[in-house]
């Protein structure tokens, strides 16, 4: 939805073929980049799709080999070189990946918890930070 912050109204809002839905960004082409928790499918999923006609140009579902899957929440970021970055929030991980769906890169929380270890930190939000970035502050 977006909201006219000078009235207090709604001008705009969409559902469509998601569940759970959050963290849209509206990209510069446009279009639109949603994190989908339960999907079609009851499986998550990270869309790209226009928000005027609702057509899907890019989604990301996992596979058998590398399941996605956040009930809760999840973050997504498209990032300057056209990858996206994916929070699995309840599974303590996030990933890269390129347009074709192929994960460059991965981190999986190594903090477990419970009788036998059982549950994973969750990871609420990951972010990419311009590498040009003064890190100094944090020192």
């Amino acid at each position: 939805a977006v909201i006219d912050l000078d009235s207090q109204k709604v001008v705009w809002a969409l559902t469509g073929a998601w569940r759970m839905q959050h963290d849209p960004v509206l990209l510069s082409t446009g279009r639109m980049l949603l994190f989908d928790n339960l999907g079609l499918e009851d499986r998550s999923r990270v869309v790209e799709f226009d928000p005027l006609t609702q057509v899907i140009s890019w989604e990301y579902r996992g596979s058998a080999e590398a399941p996605f899957f956040s009930l809760l929440q999840g973050t997504n970021q498209r990032l300057e070189n056209g990858n996206t970055l994916v929070t699995e929030s309840d599974y303590g991980r996030a990933f890269e990946l390129t347009p074709d769906g192929e994960i460059v890169w991965e981190f999986v929380s190594p903090h477990r918890t419970g009788e036998s270890d059982e549950f994973v930190a969750v990871i609420p939000e990951m972010i990419r930070l311009p590498a040009d970035l003064p890190l100094a502050q944090w020192e």
